[in-house]
C-alpha cells in the first residue's frame, strides 16, 4: 500500500512538471534563472568571513593602490589586470573589506550557470536545466567564486565565448560574433592562461574532426560503427576490386558533408566585416585593461612618480589621436614582454636536459607530480559526482543510447584533457586548476545525470519500483553528497590543512578577531604608530624565507615596487600588508629586542606582531609589560609562519577568538 502511494506520489510529480513544460514554452529558461539566483545567494552570502589568502591579498594590495595612485602597468605576477580595474572602481564606491574584492568575482561565478542557455539548441531541456545546476552548486565553483582569484573568471568569460561562438553557427546571426570578441578579450584581461582554453578548443576540434572522419557517414555512434566493421576477407576483397568504388564514396561523402555545411570560405566571405570588428571590439577591450593607468611602471615603483603631462596612458591616448599608436606601442611591447615572462617557466619545465631523455622525462614528472597531487585531490573530494556523470554522458553519447551530439565529446575532450594539460603549465599545484576541468565537464555531466532522471521517469511509467528506486537512490546520493561537500569544504573548514580546496597560503579563522581589532585600534588611536612589527633573529628564518622584517636596517626605506611597509619583507607577511593598507593601520619594524622593551614598557605601541620562529622575542617581558599575545597559524602547512598578536591591556580585547 505504502508503495503504491509513494508510486502515486511520483506518478503526480512528473505530471505536473511536464504539464508545466508544455504549458510555459520558456519553463526551461525560467528554471535556469532560478538556479542562477541560488547560486548568486550562495556565493554571496558570508562572502567577508574568511581571512584572505596570500593570494588575495597580494592582488587586492594592488587594486587599492590603482584607487588610491591612479597609476597602474600590467604584471603577469599579479595576473590578468580584469580584477584588478574592477575592484579599484569598487573601493571607490564602498570601503575595501574582503566582501567587496571578492564580490566581483562572486557576481561573474553566480552568472555562470546562465551560459547553459547558449547550448539550448544541443541540449534537451532538462540537459540546460541540470548544466547550469552544476555550474551553480558545484563545490569547486562555489568555493572558488567566494576567492579573490582569476580563475573562475577567465574560465566563465571563455566558457560564454565558446557559449556565444556556438550560437553563431547554430543562428549565424553576426551579433554573437561581437560577444565572442568581447568576452575573449575579458577572458585574456583575466588571466594568462586563456590562451590555453584556445588551445583546448582547437586540440577538441582536431579529435571531433578524427572521430568524424574516422566512422563513416551513417554511423555517428561507437556502438553502431563497431556493428557494421566487415570481416577480415570482406575488406581483403574491397582492396582488391572496389578500391576506386571506395574512394568515390569517400569523395560524395565530402560532398555530403560540404553540401550540408557551409564551407570555411563561404563563412568567411559573408561576415568578412563582422569578423573584422568583432577582432576590433576584442582589442580595444583589451586594450582598455591592459593600456598604462597614471604615470605606468614608474607610479607603482618605489618611490612612486605622479603622472606627468608627457606620459602616454589609456585615456591620454584615446582622447588624443595623435597619441593612440604611441599608446597601442606600449601596451603591446608590454604585452608582449609579459606574456613572454609567463610562458618561460613551463618552456623550461619541458627542455630537455644534457643527462638524457630518461632522465629528463623522470626530471619532468617530479616538477608535475605534486601538482597532479593536488588538482586530482579537488577533483575526487570536491567533484566526484561530475566527474562520473561526465564519463557517463559521455559514454552515452559515444554508445548511441543518446543522440550523438558534437558539442558533448568536445567539451569532454576539453575537460579531459584539461586534467593532464594544466598541472604542466603551471609553477604553483593548486586546486583552483580544477575549476578549468568542472566547467567544460558540466555539459556532458548534465547528460549523464538527465539520462538517469530519465530512466527513473521511464521506470515510473512501467511500474518498474527497482528501477524507481535506483534512479531516486542515486539522486538523493548525488545531493546528498554535494550538499555536504559544500557545507564541510566551502563554507566551514576553510583553513584545515585536510581540506582539498585550501592552498597552503591560507591563514587561519582565529586570525579574524584580531583584524578586527587592529581596525578598531587604528581607528581610535589617532596618527601614531599602531603597529610594530617586530623580527630580531638573523639566519635560517631569512634563509628560509619566513621572517616578515628585512634584516638590514638600510634597506628598511627601500623597495622595488611600492610595496608597504617597505621595511617588511613584504610578501613573507602576506596579507597582512592588505588589511594595513585597507584599514590605515600605520606600521613601524623593529629588530633590536632591547628597544621593544623599552617601546613595550612605555605601553606603546597598542598592538606587536612577532613570529613563532623568532627565539629573540622577549615572550616574558612582553607579558609584563601588560601585552596578551594570541598565536595565529598563517599557512596550513608550515608552523614557520605562525605569527603572535599583543595587544596591550590598556586597549583590550573587545572579541574572542
Amino acid at each position: 500500500m505504502a508503495e503504491s502511494s509513494l508510486l502515486s506520489a511520483l506518478h503526480d510529480i512528473r505530471d505536473r512538471s511536464r504539464s508545466w513544460f508544455a504549458d510555459d514554452p520558456l519553463a526551461t529558461v525560467k528554471l535556469v534563472v532560478a538556479v542562477t539566483l541560488l547560486g548568486l545567494v550562495l556565493r554571496v552570502a558570508a562572502l567577508g568571513s574568511r581571512v584572505a589568502h596570500f593570494d588575495e591579498g597580494r592582488v587586492a594590495y594592488w587594486a587599492l593602490n590603482l584607487r588610491d595612485s591612479g597609476s597602474f602597468a600590467y604584471r603577469y605576477i599579479i595576473h590578468g589586470p580584469f580584477i584588478q580595474h574592477v575592484d579599484s572602481w569598487v573601493f571607490t564606491v564602498a570601503a575595501p573589506t574582503d566582501f567587496t574584492m571578492r564580490l566581483p568575482v562572486a557576481i561573474v561565478g553566480g552568472l555562470l550557470p546562465l551560459t547553459a542557455l547558449l547550448f539550448r539548441e544541443h541540449l534537451r531541456s532538462d540537459e540546460t536545466v541540470l548544466t547550469a545546476a552544476f555550474l551553480a552548486l558545484n563545490p569547486v565553483l562555489l568555493y572558488f567564486s567566494r576567492f579573490m582569484r582569476s580563475d573562475v573568471l577567465v574560465a566563465a568569460f571563455m566558457f560564454t565565448a565558446f557559449g556565444l561562438l556556438v550560437r553563431f553557427v547554430d543562428t549565424r546571426k553576426p551579433r554573437y560574433l561581437y560577444g565572442v570578441g568581447a568576452f575573449m578579450a575579458l577572458g585574456f584581461a583575466s588571466k594568462e592562461n586563456a590562451i590555453v582554453y584556445v588551445l583546448t578548443w582547437l586540440g577538441a576540434t582536431g579529435l571531433l574532426l578524427a572521430k568524424v572522419l574516422v566512422l563513416p557517414n551513417g554511423y555517428r555512434d561507437a556502438a553502431g560503427f563497431l556493428r557494421s566493421v566487415p570481416s577480415a576477407g570482406a575488406i581483403w576483397g574491397r582492396l582488391r576490386g572496389r578500391f576506386w568504388a571506395d574512394i568515390r564514396r569517400v569523395r560524395d561523402i565530402g560532398r555530403s558533408f560540404r553540401d550540408r555545411h557551409d564551407s570555411a570560405a563561404s563563412v568567411l566571405a559573408a561576415y568578412a566585416s563582422h569578423i573584422v570588428l568583432a577582432t576590433l571590439v576584442f582589442a580595444f577591450v583589451s586594450l582598455f585593461f591592459y593600456a598604462p593607468r597614471g604615470a605606468g611602471v614608474a607610479g607603482i615603483e618605489h618611490p612612486p612618480a605622479p603622472a606627468a603631462s608627457g606620459d602616454v596612458n589609456f585615456w591620454s591616448g584615446v582622447t588624443n589621436l595623435s597619441l593612440f599608436p604611441e599608446l597601442v606601442q606600449t601596451t603591446w611591447e608590454r604585452v608582449v614582454d609579459q606574456y613572454t615572462e609567463w610562458f618561460s617557466p613551463a618552456s623550461e619545465k619541458a627542455t630537455t636536459t644534457d643527462t638524457g631523455l630518461i632522465e629528463s622525462i623522470e626530471t619532468f614528472y617530479e616538477s608535475v607530480d605534486g601538482h597532479y597531487e593536488v588538482l586530482l585531490k579537488a577533483l575526487g573530494y570536491a567533484a566526484a559526482p561530475l566527474l562520473l556523470f561526465s564519463a557517463f554522458g559521455y559514454a552515452l553519447d559515444r554508445l548511441g543510447t543518446v543522440e550523438p551530439r558534437h558539442l558533448i565529446p568536445f567539451l569532454a575532450y576539453g575537460g579531459y584533457v584539461s586534467i593532464l594539460g594544466y598541472p604542466i603549465g603551471t609553477d604553483i599545484g593548486a586546486p583552483w586548476l580544477a575549476v578549468h576541468v568542472v566547467v567544460p565537464l558540466s555539459v556532458p555531466a548534465a547528460v549523464g545525470l538527465a539520462a538517469v532522471v530519465r530512466w527513473g521517469s521511464e521506470s515510473l511509467s512501467a511500474e518498474d519500483v527497482t528501477g524507481v528506486a535506483i534512479a531516486a537512490t542515486i539522486l538523493l546520493l548525488v545531493t546528498a553528497l554535494v550538499g555536504n561537500t559544500a557545507a564541510t569544504q566551502v563554507y566551514a573548514n576553510e583553513h584545515l590543512e585536510g581540506n582539498p580546496l585550501v592552498q597552503y597560503a591560507q591563514p587561519q579563522e582565529s586570525l579574524r578577531a584580531d583584524l578586527a581589532e587592529m581596525d578598531r585600534i587604528a581607528t581610535a588611536h589617532g596618527n601614531g604608530t599602531d603597529v610594530v612589527m617586530y623580527h630580531g633573529e638573523s639566519g635560517d628564518a631569512y634563509d628560509g624565507g619566513d621572517a616578515y622584517v628585512k634584516e638590514d636596517r638600510d634597506e628598511w626605506n627601500d623597495s622595488w615596487w611600492d610595496t608597504r611597509p617597505t621595511c617588511l619583507q613584504w610578501h613573507n607577511s602576506l596579507p597582512l600588508p592588505w588589511y594595513f593598507a585597507a584599514d590605515d593601520v600605520n606600521v613601524t619594524c623593529e629588530n633590536r629586542p632591547g628597544v621593544l622593551v623599552e617601546q613595550a614598557q612605555a605601553g606603546q605601541p597598542p598592538i606587536l606582531i612577532t613570529q613563532q620562529v623568532d627565539s629573540t622575542v622577549p615572550t616574558q617581558r612582553l607579558e609584563d609589560a601588560g601585552y596578551e599575545p594570541r598565536t595565529h597559524r598563517m599557512r596550513t602547512k608550515y608552523s614557520s609562519n605562525d605569527m603572535t598578536v599583543w595587544v596591550h591591556e590598556s586597549y583590550g580585547r573587545e572579541t574572542n577568538a
